[in-house]
């Protein structure tokens, strides 16, 4: 098994839980940042060639290397949730990697949010796309329309349209419903709404979701909390299921046991 590596060179650990990893896993391809860690030199991110990814950080480290390679990725967290990680850095990671070296795993794939500007793909999201406006405390109006009819406008700070993995991210901290990753659907969560019926929306993801902005507040959209687009009323956004969705490394269905550990709902 060949592994390539990612660390988040910000996490003030980083360079020695680096190390003691790859004293585990034995060689690696290391990434730029990664390996300018350790005084060495490193793959452009988009350019690495191992069979797995390796991240070792939290979820933001495992979605940035989502968004510019695609490999099945397996994630280790040093982070404080670290909800989409498999692994934990401690006492089990050594039996971990060795079950990924035997090929002992399953790979799972969870479904990505294509997001269109007036017809041109700006990018992919695993967990949302965010639309809201860029100022603090102002409100947009905004119409949704899915397969091309009119299904709801409403005035809010921002709109989230949220994939069922990230219905666990930031949708849920704005009210979404938590989906399982395996349920063919979209869920749109408006903003603090101005209007006591906007209520979450679970929509199926063979629809095409069109979000038009309705006044002229200045307002971006972003995708997993990275890449952030202006826009403005005379654009559309256009958002659908991605053809190529997102590949984990895991050892079962585990989703449940992550909610209750990694979301403390015990």
């Amino acid at each position: 098994m060949k592994f390539a590596l990612v660390a988040n060179p910000r996490h003030p650990q980083a360079a020695e839980k680096l190390e003691a990893l790859l004293g585990l896993v034995g060689d690696a391809e290391l990434e730029e940042a990664t390996a300018q860690l350790l005084g060495r030199e490193g793959t452009p991110l988009p350019e690495l060639q191992g069979e797995l990814l390796l991240t070792l950080g939290g979820d933001g480290t495992l979605l940035y290397a989502l968004s510019q390679l695609d490999l099945p990725v397996f994630g280790i967290n040093i982070g404080e949730v670290g909800f989409l990680t498999e692994s934990e850095f401690g006492d089990t990671l050594e039996a971990d990697l060795e079950r990924l070296k035997a090929g002992d795993f399953e790979v799972e794939k969870l479904q990505r949010l294509e997001v269109r500007l007036n017809g041109l793909s700006v990018g992919q999201a695993l967990n949302e796309a965010v639309i809201h406006t860029a100022r603090v405390a102002k409100i947009q109006k905004f119409r949704i329309s899915l397969n091309g009819q009119i299904a709801d406008e409403f005035r809010a700070d921002g709109v989230i349209v949220a994939t069922p993995t990230g219905s666990t991210s930031y949708a849920m901290s704005s009210g979404s419903p938590i989906l399982h990753p395996t349920v063919g659907a979209h869920v749109l969560v408006p903003i603090a709404p101005y209007r006591i019926g906007s209520r979450p929306l679970v929509i199926p993801d063979s629809m095409e979701l069109d979000i038009r902005l309705l006044n002229p507040q200045q307002t971006v959209v972003v995708l997993d909390g990275r890449e952030e687009l202006a826009v403005g009323p005379d654009d559309i956004i256009t958002i659908v299921k991605s053809e190529t969705p997102a590949r984990f490394a895991r050892f079962g269905d585990s989703f449940f046991e992550r909610v209750q550990r990694k979301l403390r709902m015990q």
